[in-house]
């Protein structure tokens, strides 16, 4: 899994309202909480069912970025008494909205 922090300059972030979703899957775009915060899954994950709200997905083209970005150089930490890695140097990314209905 991929967490990171959605920022758009000068733009207050509204929580979002967390939604009933299907499970999550490989390539799955979704809300950790209200956000700002999300995730991107690396692979299936039933068992985090209605606890994520999914808004998007990675195009299966676009998941071998998604997986380099996992091998990126880490340190250890805790947050909330869970061990993570977090990536030594932030990664910067855009999002784009599909204008293809059937890319979804």
């Amino acid at each position: 899994m991929l967490q990171g922090t959605l920022e758009v300059d000068g733009v207050p972030f509204k929580e979002i309202p967390r939604e009933a979703c299907p499970a999550v899957k490989r390539g799955s775009v979704a809300w950790v909480g209200s956000g700002p915060e999300f995730l991107i899954s690396l692979a299936d994950h039933e068992e985090w069912r209605d606890a994520y709200t999914v808004f998007g997905n990675v195009l299966p083209k676009d998941m071998a970025i998604a997986e380099e970005m996992a091998l990126l150089p880490t340190s250890t930490d805790v947050w909330s008494n869970v061990t993570v890695k977090v990536l030594k140097d932030p990664v910067y990314f855009k999002v784009k909205r599909s204008s293809n209905a059937s890319a979804v």
